[in-house]
């Protein structure tokens, strides 16, 4: 029996001449849904048709100006559709919007059941990508990326060549930011603008930007790029063409939702394919972790303890409650009322004022759990349609056993994909 993917077909009916703002419909939303990751979206002009106000308008010859309808069709998976679908119909206007479930046989080439061993990182990287002149001063680098998903800019000469890049780090480490960035974008307009006034005017990108950064090429091996950012610790490399400009970049979230969609949901038990492997044998059990009735000195010391600048929250029988990140505590206190937050957040010199808040109370949303069964396929999977950096590892009454985030992923997946490129020189010798 041929085995599908389940998706979701999202329908958008809409008028040729509407806008959003100075931009026609269609363009709009189809570079939000592009911006945003999703695998696709086709815009077909219809011969013709009639909406709310029972005018017909046609393609007929002498009436080519008229308003004719027109349709975006998005196919992609429940959870992106799910996480995207609200930006969307917003976008949509007046428009119908309607959504029905799918079958998903193959995408872009790829059979659903197998991610291709030569899979090139130009089918998975982000591009067109956004990136900044040496020369940029650093306000002018640091708005650029503020609220957006990305947290580093490739930093390219007048010809486009790739000459450096600015990270987070960067900014905070030579450049004098006082708050990385995925804070300063949740930070109170004031208290954002005051950090962005202590910057030095006459600094700029090339003053504090690495210069020795690692690229791939967009011929290259997703499982090379895998392994090169997998060794490194590295979460993201700018893509070049043979001539060294930049076209593109390719982020550990890449190469996570290619393997979750691409790898096989469900592997039969004993089989030898590498996306077998579960997230129990690659979790850690020493992850930040703090009690639910943890004051918010406590929380902030579990926050800062690792990379993840969050912590998991357990009640007292180690039940999920759900995790805390260094975003939400400054969304939940007010760093103007209370500035040792941030220099604690920063790990600068600042302890919080006593509080009385509580772990728990800072829990914004459920975490993202799921048994140690899970293969690594389906953990990336929910973790970039979730949009999560650490999935909770639990029993089957709810009990932490472990935790896995992106790079526990990233390194499982590479070997997955270092064994399937490998299998597949094998074939072709």
């Amino acid at each position: 029996m041929e085995r599908y993917s389940r998706g979701l077909r999202v329908q958008v009916f809409f008028g040729e001449t509407d806008q959003v703002g100075h931009v026609p419909r269609y363009q709009a939303m189809l570079e939000y849904l592009r911006r945003e990751g999703a695998a696709g979206a086709t815009v077909e002009r219809g011969l013709a048709g009639f909406g709310v106000n029972s005018k017909i308008h046609t393609a007929a010859v002498l009436r080519l100006s008229l308003d004719l309808p027109m349709v975006l069709t998005w196919i992609d998976a429940p959870g992106r559709v799910e996480w995207l679908l609200p930006g969307l119909t917003k976008l949509a206007g007046s428009g119908i919007v309607t959504v029905e479930e799918v079958g998903v046989a193959a995408y872009g080439g790829r059979r659903l059941e197998q991610l291709r061993f030569d899979l090139q990182v130009r089918d998975v990287m982000t591009a067109p990508v956004t990136s900044v002149r040496a020369d940029a001063r650093l306000r002018e680098a640091v708005e650029l990326v503020i609220g957006r998903d990305f947290r580093a800019l490739p930093v390219v000469d007048e010809a486009g060549r790739l000459v450096g890049i600015v990270t987070s780090s960067d900014l905070v480490a030579r450049g004098g930011l006082g708050a990385r960035l995925d804070l300063l974008a949740v930070l109170p307009e004031q208290a954002r603008l005051e950090i962005l006034g202590r910057l030095d005017p006459q600094r700029r990108v090339a003053d504090v930007m690495t210069s020795e950064v690692m690229s791939v090429r967009g011929t290259d091996s997703v499982a090379a790029a895998t392994h090169l950012m997998a060794t490194n610790r590295i979460k993201r490399l700018p893509v070049v063409d043979e001539e060294g400009r930049l076209i593109g970049i390719v982020s550990r979230a890449d190469v996570l939702r290619a393997v979750g969609e691409t790898f096989p949901r469900v592997i039969e038990e004993g089989t030898a394919h590498p996306g077998a492997r579960t997230i129990g044998e690659v979790m850690h059990r020493d992850g930040p972790v703090a009690r639910a009735d943890a004051d918010l000195a406590t929380l902030l010391d579990v926050v800062v303890s690792t990379r993840l600048n969050r912590a998991v929250v357990v009640d007292e029988t180690q039940r999920v409650i759900g995790v805390v990140s260094d975003a939400d505590v400054i969304r939940s206190v007010d760093p103007a009322a209370d500035a040792g937050v941030l220099g604690a957040l920063m790990r600068t010199a600042g302890r919080p004022a006593a509080s009385r808040l509580t772990a728990r109370e800072l829990v914004t949303r459920p975490a993202l759990t799921t048994g140690p069964e899970t293969t690594i396929a389906e953990a990336s999977r929910l973790m970039t349609e979730h949009r999560r950096k650490l999935i909770c590892v639990v029993d089957e009454a709810g009990r932490l056993l472990g935790i896995v985030d992106r790079a526990d992923l990233l390194g499982a997946a590479g070997d997955a994909l270092g064994q399937l490129a490998a299998a597949g020189e094998d074939d072709d010798d």
